[in-house]
């Protein structure tokens, strides 16, 4: 095979799995760190007849990151360039790039990109736009789409630049193909698909034709595409001001009922953030709050005087004593270690659940649903009782300004039955999102995991436009197969635990768990000695 695809053993499985379920073992990684070097390993990857995967720090859920062909590792392309228009608000960036850089070249001028998911300390730009990923501050400032100005991808085809409010290149024969095949088929189906699209305030979940036909950009394809339609090269991204003053908020319900009408006063004070912690993670991270305590929700009011800020907190609390006594507790914070001290709590969950040794297995199979706000409490209660019958323990938390929630399921995969009862569970969750409008990806994708709902939530008509999409980008199927349109995998199938998970080298297995329960993901898994 060609140098710059790699064969060995250790290094393939290195990559065979990421923050998901799936171990998938790649037949050859490439490390590319320049364009040229990028176009060399697709060319080579095309010759040998392998897919593409690209890759970014691989901690990403839904098991886009991981395939069969040729895992693209991206985190070194292009020396991680990031070029800041202050006057325009705009950073011009590689797709390497994580968010702490990102910050860092915009804080020089008093901006930042305003997005702070979890994995933000290590996923890379690229990973973020490919799932249109969001995190706490969505609630008011919406996903990564509403951040993205342009994106220029590598194709089969040759790059091609797509820019808002800015005409694409109409030689390029994606573009040609686009208006030929896929235009007459999206306005012939555009009233199926709107019908059953879903109506919630996130949406990471296949090819986001809602969100094209909204603004006519054919940028919006490609956020959330997961790397299915080419490899991103450069991104262009909107910045913000930072806020002058934050303060945080925590408030405590004793009673879940009661979740609903808490999140929809405090959404009234528009809040930068507004998270939810269920009894049940309360209880794995041990957090010191009252007995009998069934929910938490920590907010983030953000503003430009101080003064203001605090008043706008003062009325907050009012409002929510006026929910009654279930509402136990409203804690406002204003200093940086306070504030620090009241998120704590949410960060607490990652090692617990990594380093559970009673044969029970975080797992996330049905970690990303989302509804409208409004059904909240009846999806949580769906939830519980999905797993109440199959016997499996969950942990839920999220951002539920949003309706959207992760659920770690808990199997204990010492008993034989664990996988059937997990399939339980995915079947159950999945027919209680369709009922109540939601969608199974608020913000990880839809991946290899989600891929077999698609048809069953958006109809045969989405479908078939996916597919024209994908065939207009990539007619020869090499860019991440499997990953939105369903290759025929059980979604259950080639996990990473059980007796069936693919076989590594010695050791490899208990290192990449490792990376795993110590949240590693920025660590390089490509040595010197690789290179």
């Amino acid at each position: 095979m060609p140098a710059l695809l790699r064969t060995d053993s250790d290094l393939r499985a290195r990559y065979a799995q990421g923050g998901g379920v799936y171990r998938i073992i790649p037949a050859a990684v490439a490390r590319p760190t320049t364009l040229a070097e990028l176009r060399a390993v697709l060319t080579e990857a095309r010759a040998a007849g392998l897919a593409i995967t690209p890759r970014g720090a691989g901690s990403a859920m839904d098991g886009g990151n991981v395939g069969e062909g040729v895992v693209l590792d991206l985190t070194a392309f292009d020396a991680g360039r990031c070029v800041v228009d202050a006057a325009d608000r705009l950073a011009i960036c590689t797709p390497s790039l994580t968010i702490p850089t990102v910050q860092r070249a915009a804080a020089a001028h008093d901006l930042h990109l305003p997005m702070d998911p979890s994995s933000a300390g290590w996923a890379t730009l690229g990973g973020l736009i490919g799932t249109n990923a969001s995190g706490a501050r969505t609630v008011r400032d919406g996903a990564m789409r509403r951040w993205v100005e342009a994106v220029t991808l590598e194709t089969d085809d040759g790059p091609l630049t797509l820019a808002r409010g800015i005409a694409p290149d109409q030689r390029h024969p994606v573009i040609q193909r686009w208006q030929r095949d896929v235009l007459p088929l999206l306005a012939r189906h555009r009233a199926a698909i709107l019908a059953r699209w879903p109506r919630t305030r996130k949406q990471s979940f296949g090819y986001d034709l809602a969100a094209w036909w909204a603004s006519g950009d054919l940028v919006d394809l490609v956020i959330g595409a997961e790397g299915t339609l080419g490899v991103m090269t450069e991104v262009t991204v909107r910045l913000a001001p930072i806020a002058a003053h934050r303060l945080a908020l925590r408030v405590v319900l004793a009673d879940r009922a009661l979740l609903v009408p808490a999140l929809e006063t405090v959404r009234r004070h528009d809040p930068a953030v507004l998270e939810f912690l269920d009894g049940s993670f309360l209880r794995l991270v041990e957090a010191e709050v009252p007995a009998g305590t069934a929910a938490v929700l920590l907010a983030d009011l953000e503003g430009e005087h101080a003064d203001e800020l605090q008043a706008r907190a003062a009325a907050l609390q009012q409002d929510l004593a006026g929910l009654g006594a279930g509402v136990t507790e409203a804690v406002v914070a204003a200093d940086a270690a306070a504030i620090a001290a009241l998120w704590r709590i949410r960060h607490g969950a990652s090692p617990r659940l990594a380093a559970l040794t009673d044969g029970r297995q975080s797992m996330q199979i049905i970690e990303d649903g989302c509804v409208p706000p409004a059904a909240l409490g009846r999806y949580l209660d769906a939830v519980d009782a999905a797993c109440r019958a199959e016997r499996i323990d969950a942990v839920m938390f999220g951002h539920a300004g949003d309706g959207h929630v992760h659920v770690n399921l808990l199997p204990n995969l010492r008993e034989a039955d664990w996988l059937g009862r997990v399939r339980g569970v995915y079947e159950e969750v999945a027919g209680a999102l369709l009922a109540l409008g939601g969608t199974p990806s608020g913000e990880h994708g839809a991946g290899r995991l989600r891929a077999p709902l698609i048809e069953r939530f958006l109809g045969p008509e989405a479908v078939t436009c996916f597919q024209a999409i994908k065939t207009a980008f990539d007619p020869a199927g090499r860019h991440n197969p499997g990953v939105i349109l369903a290759d025929g995998h059980d979604p259950l199938s080639r996990l990473k635990v059980g007796p069936d998970a693919a076989p590594l080298p010695a050791g490899m297995a208990e290192a990449l768990a490792a990376i795993e329960r110590e949240g590693r993901w920025g660590e390089s898994r490509w040595s010197n000695d690789d290179r």
